[in-house]
């Protein structure tokens, strides 16, 4: 059966991967998807790749690039068979921030270039993989304004060399850079033209054994307040002291507080707003704030990992059993990056932050009740989709519940940030 739009709209698994600059900072997303089970479909033919429409589209459409990536580039595949058609007719977000990235198997025939030609002609732009062969690009100038390397790393800098001296215009994206050290090789390299990179790269803290890790005044705050609200019975008046050592945080928590309070009552002071939102909710927006927070000194896309994580695992929970402990969940996916945000290794990361035992195990030894699912979604990161297809098939998770997960975690995670937008305008 083909993919058609919404009819099996349930049965795709859908992710957006972060491109980063040199700087690290997120310049657009690629995606990636899967229709159905993997493992049940890997006989098949995938029908997305004889799909004449396009369910990056679909998606994107159906809850907006603002949530998809925050209104950054997105970076769409598509097949010959969706490059013949009228893609740009479904298409409801600015040309310019969508590219095309043609498939391998598109033949730079008179009709693949004419296609693109209309395309541009439009405001989009294209990409193509350079799997090591110049021809893979030069068959399709003058429309590709992105060339995605998909070789080793250690000939990226060689190939992308090449590349800008054939093309000085063409921004060129290093993908699947697993490790750190193999990125800071390949951007401190004299002859590096890369423009962008791709790859899991960027969660993972790298040890420096040279370097002094103490914490600055202000997380060493945070982390302080994180453990006083995670206490069984905290004590109202060591949180509000905590607070007012942050204005940012204060007035956050104030404006939190103003929102919630639909009785409209006069609110003095810091202690009777905390009385009024009660401990579970302050427990709530601490671990929130606090991550937001703790991230500012690292790449955005890190608050976005984080908080899109643990929604994900909080609404995944009922699946994996665990239901009675989804606020534990979400505090794990929050905390699932602490290592990278403080810049400490993991092991020292929660021996400074009380969390319940089950999330330091998962975190910090990788065992126990809540690694599972905090395993499944990681690899709901990395579009490992056919780890994802057998653990929902010994879980038996329905594909339409993992889509409906991570759709909402995606669209909690847009307005929560939304809101904040709107806060600072007030």
């Amino acid at each position: 059966m083909l993919y058609q739009g919404m009819t099996n709209f349930m049965k795709l698994l859908i992710v957006p991967k972060p491109l980063f600059t040199t700087e690290m900072f997120t310049e657009g997303y690629l995606m990636s998807a899967q229709y159905g089970n993997a493992i049940l479909e890997s006989t098949k033919s995938n029908p997305l790749d004889r799909a004449m429409d396009s369910p990056f589209i679909d998606f994107m459409n159906e809850i907006g690039l603002d949530t998809l990536t925050q209104n950054k580039p997105v970076f769409i595949p598509v097949t010959q068979i969706q490059l013949a058609t009228e893609l740009s007719r479904d298409i409801t977000e600015d040309p310019a921030n969508i590219t095309f990235l043609l498939d391998d198997g598109i033949a730079p025939d008179k009709l693949s270039l004419e296609r693109c030609e209309y395309f541009t002609s439009l405001g989009y732009t294209f990409a193509k993989k350079y799997n090591g062969k110049m021809e893979d690009i030069e068959a399709f100038m003058p429309y590709v304004s992105y060339a995605f390397l998909t070789i080793p790393p250690t000939k990226m800098v060689v190939a992308s060399t090449l590349i800008k001296k054939a093309f000085p215009d063409i921004k060129i994206v290093g993908m699947d850079i697993e490790e750190r050290p193999a990125f800071d090789q390949i951007v401190m390299a004299r002859d590096c033209k890369i423009d962008m990179f791709a790859g899991p790269f960027y969660k993972v803290h790298i040890p420096n054994k040279t370097k002094q890790n103490a914490l600055s005044p202000l997380k060493t705050n945070y982390i302080q307040l994180l453990n006083i609200v995670n206490q069984e019975d905290f004590d109202f008046q060591a949180f509000t002291r905590t607070v007012r050592q942050d204005t940012a945080l204060a007035i956050q928590f104030m404006k939190l507080v103003n929102t919630a309070n639909k009785a409209r009552t006069e609110i003095k002071n810091l202690n009777q707003a905390a009385a009024m939102l009660g401990q579970r909710e302050i427990k709530k927006w601490v671990s929130t704030a606090v991550a937001n927070s703790l991230n500012d000194s690292g790449p955005t896309e890190i608050t976005r990992l984080s908080l899109v994580r643990a929604k994900f695992c909080e609404n995944l929970a009922p699946n994996f059993d665990l239901a009675v402990v989804q606020e534990n969940l979400f505090l794990m996916g929050l905390f699932s990056v602490l290592d990278v945000v403080l810049d400490i290794p993991i092991e020292e990361a929660f021996k400074m932050v009380f969390v319940p035992e089950p999330i330091s195990d998962a975190l910090v030894h990788k065992k126990g009740d809540y690694y599972e699912i905090l395993d499944f979604v990681q690899q709901y990161e990395l579009a490992h989709w056919k780890e994802i297809s057998r653990v929902s098939l010994v879980r038996n998770i329905g594909i339409d519940v993992i889509h409906q997960a991570y759709k909402g975690a995606l669209l909690w995670y847009s307005a929560l940030i939304n809101v904040d937008v709107a806060h600072e305008g007030i």
